[in-house]
């Protein structure tokens, strides 16, 4: 399968795509610093996630999407300073899926959080709390909004929410509609559900919570 993969020089996006390219799929990933194209099998394009004739151009011969972007902070501390644009997933879509359309490519998975939209009455009151009240806040405004562009797309898409990720060496993962019965998750599991459901075709324009 051909692969538009974003956010592939992330934390969870390295993994995402070094484990499809293990797979034998062909992975393309849109990055800003050429510097950072260090995975092996991966063709990467300089250039803005968001701009729509580079997205338009490179979604040609693509069976699939994958969006694994997130709000960046300077460290793992949810007070640090935010370092990527506010608007930066939601942006992306935003001209992802009439790219998408344009070329006929259906198939988009991207990852939000646990606690985004419909699921944040569901967090525990302490986690609601920090969330809020620290710059997590703002990823969690983005991935709102990118669920709901996509919610109202005509795409077959799937939008992962995992709760709290961790770098265990370790690719479990439950995956349910609904409340999680964990607290954790690492990113190989989020990685592994990700190309399963890829591969499989399940859980299309479902919100899938991963623990």
């Amino acid at each position: 399968m051909n692969i538009l993969i974003l956010g592939a020089t992330g934390r969870t996006g390295w993994h995402i795509a070094q484990y499809a390219v293990a797979n034998e799929h062909k992975v393309i990933s849109i990055i800003r610093d050429q510097a950072k194209a260090t995975i092996p099998g991966v063709r990467f394009i300089e250039g803005s996630s968001f701009d729509y004739d580079l997205l338009n151009k490179t979604l040609t011969g693509i069976d699939a999407v994958i969006v694994a972007l997130n709000i960046s902070r300077k460290s793992d501390n949810p007070f640090a300073k935010i370092t990527s644009p506010l608007t930066l997933i939601s942006d992306t879509i935003m001209n992802l899926v009439p790219a998408m359309e344009s070329n006929g490519v259906k198939r988009i998975i991207t990852i939000s959080a646990y606690g985004v939209g419909d699921s944040w009455i569901d967090m525990p009151f302490f986690a609601r709390l920090l969330v809020r009240n620290s710059n997590i806040w703002q990823a969690y405004k983005d991935h709102d909004r990118q669920e709901r562009i996509l919610r109202n797309s005509n795409l077959d898409w799937t939008i992962v929410r995992p709760v709290l990720l961790n770098n265990k060496n370790k690719d479990k993962y439950t995956a349910v509609i609904g409340k999680p019965d964990g607290a954790s998750i690492s990113r190989k599991g989020v990685t592994r559900f990700i190309i399963d459901v890829l591969e499989s075709g399940k859980f299309e324009k479902d919100c899938v919570t991963l623990y």
